[in-house]
């Protein structure tokens, strides 16, 4: 950011903003993503949108293009949620105070957020920026299979999927494998199973839904011994806000009836942190297709199926999203990838909406 020319600062939270002048003070023009990654994860989710930013302005630094509006370049702290997922922009929206943010624990070591985040803050370090956010615009991979199947180059984003997840643990009685007869076992991780199939069936009856178990945990977890207790993560997404909250209840009750069947006992936790199902502003979502169009890239109108930091944004700007493809579909996971070509009809695009948002067009 300093070699592209910007004022760099940091805040409390370790956010991170370059800011290049306009020819008024405001309201800004931002755009950016995050650069925290998750274990075993790839390099392109949320770096792109940061890295892709700094060259738009690079590209509008050699051109020598100076805009009315200033534009303001964010790096947010913590999207993936070791501590709290969407923690960085949450606070710049002023959805979390310092105070909460800083008490969130790491979900892997349990450490807290307040530990980790002296050593990031530079000197200079603000308490919180104050920058009236007008328009934002994120680029990012797509994350999913879509543009690389039907040969597109840009997805043009309409919104973001609301998402729930819930952690299902079922308590039975651990006994030994061998001598506990079928008719007389309290197992846990029958109906923990029975609810991983519940939550496909689920889903597949909702028309804008995905549902998915990533989490299965069961103790005592050994080959010779029933367990006594099963934890099951679920993660439901929608673009309907009704649907989502059938669907979690939809999931609890079904717990409770697979719990019952099997005598064993269920308890259910709801995650609140996680992004309600945001539609974005047929404004934006026109613009961003009017440039993809000007510059001659094929593309499509997509919902994102993740998360996204532009989804706590939202509250305070109008916002849009650039999605360029992920080979073979694949994100978080190693083998992500996005061609250079492909990142840069996206760099290109997120420069043409900058210029005009910044020159109040």
């Amino acid at each position: 950011m300093v070699k592209a020319g910007l004022e760099v600062h940091t805040d409390a939270v370790a956010n991170i903003v370059g800011i290049r002048e306009g020819r008024s003070e405001s309201p800004f023009v931002s755009t950016g993503s995050h650069i925290d990654t998750g274990v075993m994860w790839g390099t392109f989710d949320g770096a792109l949108g940061v890295l892709g930013a700094i060259e738009a302005i690079r590209m509008l630094n050699d051109d020598k293009i100076t805009t009315k509006l200033p534009i303001a370049i964010f790096s947010f702290t913590d999207e993936e949620g070791t501590y709290q997922g969407q923690a960085g922009s949450k606070y710049f929206a002023r959805l979390l105070s310092k105070r909460e943010v800083y008490e969130t624990k790491n979900k892997y070591d349990g450490s807290k957020f307040a530990d980790g985040v002296k050593n990031a803050l530079m000197n200079d370090s603000l308490e919180r920026f104050s920058i009236p956010t007008k328009n934002h615009i994120e680029l990012h991979i797509e994350q999913g299979p879509i543009l690389e199947t039907e040969n597109l180059q840009i997805g043009v984003v309409t919104g973001i999927v609301g998402i729930r997840w819930l952690y299902v643990t079922f308590r039975g009685k651990q006994a030994h494998a061998g001598a506990c007869p079928m008719n007389l076992r309290r197992d846990p991780l029958i109906p923990a199973s029975e609810l991983a199939l519940t939550v496909r069936q689920i889903a597949l009856k909702h028309s804008e839904m995905v549902g998915t178990c990533g989490v299965i945990n069961v103790k005592p977890n050994v080959i010779n011994a029933i367990p006594n207790e099963a934890t099951v993560g679920v993660d439901l997404r929608s673009l309907d806000r009704n649907e989502l909250e059938q669907a979690m209840h939809e999931v609890m009750d079904a717990s409770k009836q697979l719990a019952a069947k099997e005598h064993c006992e269920v308890e259910v936790h709801s995650v609140s942190e996680v992004g309600n199902p945001t539609i974005f502003p047929e404004e934006i979502v026109s613009f961003v297709r009017r440039n993809a169009e000007s510059l001659g890239y094929s593309y499509r109108l997509m919902p994102s199926r993740a998360g996204h930091d532009t989804q706590t944004i939202a509250y305070i700007a109008n916002v849009g999203m650039i999605f360029v493809p992920s080979r073979g579909g694949i994100s978080h996971a190693p083998e992500e990838w996005t061609d250079v070509e492909q990142a840069h009809r996206g760099v290109k695009l997120l420069e043409e909406c900058l210029i005009k948002l910044a020159q109040g067009k």
